[in-house]
């Protein structure tokens, strides 16, 4: 098979953008895992607020996912969800939207994209300290692919209007170790016990899957 190309994306690629949002979305037979963005949403994105990365195939766009810098002002900041203070917000960057054509699947795409944007983050974008994200409960792909990436669930919350999020959270900068004080693992599926956890202050650290059913692992450390 032809070798698939990993590109920066511009405005060029919008429409491209568009189609391929909408196919992967067609496809989903869970339409929760995906928050779709606008055409306006992509252009501020491509136009100086994020960054984004293309993988082609034979000049089809096949895959993207993107960065982005929210505002500080946005009500629903994940960084307050990750307890930052509202000074820490500028230097946040979310991991936005990541999507894969159905037909090419199975590739490892999104976790090698999201190694491609961690590469340009640390060393190209050094104003940001801190990584934000948030992922469907139902989508255990997307949730495998974050804590790949070193992200941590730091909260379980309705975003987006109403629909149900783990939020992820990374500091760049961190550098002195953690003392585990204690580890639980609790199934996906249990999302109470999850969020009791997570205002406990216990942080999801890993997903593993036993005997067909996925399980998170929790961790409460010295800060």
């Amino acid at each position: 098979m032809e070798e698939l190309q990993f590109k920066p994306l511009s405005e060029e690629q919008i429409d491209a953008l568009l189609l391929l949002q909408k196919t992967v979305f067609s496809s989903l037979k869970r339409k929760e895992q995906l928050s779709t963005l606008t055409k306006e949403e992509f252009e501020s994105i491509l136009t100086g607020k994020g960054y984004m990365v293309g993988v082609f195939f034979k000049e089809q766009l096949i895959a993207a996912r993107a960065l982005l810098q929210p505002s500080s002002e946005e009500t629903e900041h994940l960084g307050l969800d990750a307890g930052l203070t509202k000074d820490q917000l500028n230097q946040v960057v979310y991991q936005e939207i990541s999507f894969v054509h159905p037909e090419f699947r199975g590739r490892r795409l999104q976790q090698k994209m999201g190694d491609w944007l961690m590469q340009k983050l640390v060393n190209e974008m050094t104003s940001f300290s801190f990584i934000c994200a948030t992922v469907a409960p139902t989508n255990p792909a997307s949730l495998i692919d974050k804590f790949k990436q070193g992200l941590e669930v730091v909260a379980l919350k309705e975003k987006y209007g109403g629909k149900l999020r783990f939020v992820f959270f990374k500091n760049l900068n961190q550098t002195h170790d953690v003392v585990v004080l204690d580890e639980k693992e609790v199934e996906l599926t249990a999302l109470d016990e999850q969020r009791h956890l997570l205002q406990k202050g216990y942080r999801g650290m890993e997903l593993k899957r036993e005997n067909g059913r996925y399980y998170v692992r929790y961790q409460l450390r010295t800060k």
